[in-house]
């Protein structure tokens, strides 16, 4: 069964995510954010959206990196989140043999 996704309007994401819709824009200029237009042409967020806009806003307030620079880290970041559970996967795998 696949999840399904939850979506947003653009007035309902910026109410989640706290973003003035300056910021909004950079961080969709950026490709922090991806949103897609519905049939009318209207912005659609993911709801996972929400956290990622408050990660990179976090990012560009205690760090003071630029837009494109948050972009990458946060790409890194997801990167290196998704090597951790392979890892973690992996282990347990291995555990199984090591364990026996």
């Amino acid at each position: 069964m696949t999840p399904q996704m939850i979506e947003m309007t653009l007035d309902e994401f910026i109410h989640a995510s706290h973003l003035p819709s300056d910021t909004l824009r950079r961080m969709i200029e950026a490709g922090i954010l991806d949103p897609h237009a519905d049939t009318a042409g209207d912005w659609r967020f993911e709801f996972q959206m929400v956290f990622t806009a408050r990660r990179a806003l976090r990012l560009h307030r205690e760090l003071e990196i630029d837009w494109s620079g948050i972009a990458l880290a946060l790409d890194l970041l997801d990167e290196l989140e998704q090597l951790r559970y392979e890892n973690r996967m992996l282990r347990q795998r291995l555990g199984r043999f090591t364990d026996g």
